[in-house]
């Protein structure tokens, strides 16, 4: 069926992957929009899902194309990488035709790119970036927590801990190489205080927290956090930390390795040990299974402690399922400002995690009463 006989499609780059096929399938169940799935080669759509999804061959580095694509749509949605590769060429190409952005990547070169632009040409539509899992719900649930616990509070110290485990396509291990290295920034082993990342050396960087079933108690390290330290600053937080590991055995001994070398500071050490990362996580997990957690400890200024985790088992399916439903946010008319902003600074937190919580992905302890009853979606 031709793309004429419907309204402005949402144009998903990267749908035919392991993420993108997640988000079509949930967009399908959920709407009522038609979908441009784009890959570098023409993908093949199943017969059940042909009457509105249309498969279309787009290289995103051939600007015209891209920009021709992307002028047609109502919606992009990017679940394409590396991240650092890709660069701002999807943004720009939204901020010139004023079309949204749904980025499952971005991360920090990308938001600091679409700020700098924004102080010369301000963005006239919502970009919305490192929409996933980590970054994404590492800065959306810490506010929840807050949003459901503060009851007006002072917060004095916000901590949180992030541990993963997946046999990682190539394109997610680039971009975990690369954020070994800051993004180039190289910021060490940093504590947020007032907003701002301050070096503390190797010594003070790593602390033991327990997270419960198979990860039980595991050794993270302090890694910088620009998602956190915007939340630190909007909320008045004045000390911030942001811990983090890769809890399969042989990928974290790649990690190490990596860091220990330096080897994210080229693009060709960069390549190489995301293919070492991608065949050490695949054969992790020949005996373990995937995992994700995420633990948030908030301490306010009356003296109060609270404690809270989230877990994942498929990591993918939950990357997909927390992009569709910001998609289908954006679609329904939620009254998002124009210009970049992250997941947290995007959607009310508790609306949010009650949507997510609906699709039985995810396990969240410590915190009572637990989810509420999701709000009702209208079709887009």
């Amino acid at each position: 069926m031709s793309v004429t006989d419907h309204e402005k499609p949402v144009l998903i780059l990267g749908g035919h992957g392991r993420v993108g096929q997640v988000v079509v399938r949930h967009l399908l169940a959920h709407s009522d929009v038609f979908l441009q799935v784009a890959s570098r080669r023409n993908p093949v759509i199943p017969d059940e899902q042909a009457d509105r999804v249309q498969g279309i061959a787009l290289d995103v580095f051939d600007a015209k194309a891209l920009h021709t694509a992307v002028g047609r749509a109502r919606l992009v949605i990017a679940c394409i990488g590396p991240s650092g590769v890709i660069g701002d060429r999807v943004a720009h190409a939204c901020c010139e035709a004023g079309v949204p952005l749904v980025d499952a990547g971005g991360y920090d070169p990308l938001l600091t790119a679409l700020e700098a632009r924004e102080q010369e040409r301000p963005a006239s539509v919502p970009l919305l970036i490192s929409v996933g899992l980590m970054p994404g719900l590492t800065g959306l649930f810490p506010r929840y927590v807050m949003d459901r616990t503060a009851a007006g509070r002072a917060i004095e110290r916000l901590s949180t801990y992030c541990i993963g485990r997946d046999a990682w396509t190539y394109n997610s291990a680039w971009d975990i190489v690369h954020s070994l290295g800051d993004f180039g920034q190289d910021r060490g082993f940093p504590v947020i205080r007032n907003g701002r990342h301050e070096s503390v050396g190797f010594l003070k960087a790593t602390r033991k927290t327990a997270f419960g079933g198979d990860a039980g108690s595991v050794t993270t390290m302090l890694m910088p956090s620009e998602e956190l330290a915007r939340l630190a600053r909007q909320l008045a937080i004045p000390e911030a930390r942001a811990y983090g590991s890769n809890v399969g055995s042989r990928a974290a001994m790649v990690c190490g390795v990596t860091k220990m070398l330096g080897l994210y500071r080229s693009t060709a050490g960069i390549e190489r040990s995301a293919r070492w990362l991608e065949r050490a996580s695949r054969k992790d997990l020949r005996r373990l299974e995937p995992l994700y957690g995420l633990k948030v400890e908030v301490a306010y200024a009356d003296g109060a402690e609270i404690s809270a985790t989230l877990r994942v088992t498929d990591t993918y399916l939950a990357t997909g399922a927390v992009i569709a439903i910001s998609a289908l946010c954006l679609l329904e008319g939620e009254p998002l400002r124009a210009g970049v902003q992250m997941l947290h600074e995007a959607f009310d937190s508790r609306r949010f995690m009650r949507l997510l919580d609906a699709e039985g992905l995810i396990t969240v302890d410590g915190l009572s009463p637990s989810l509420s009853v999701p709000a009702q979606r209208s079709h887009a």
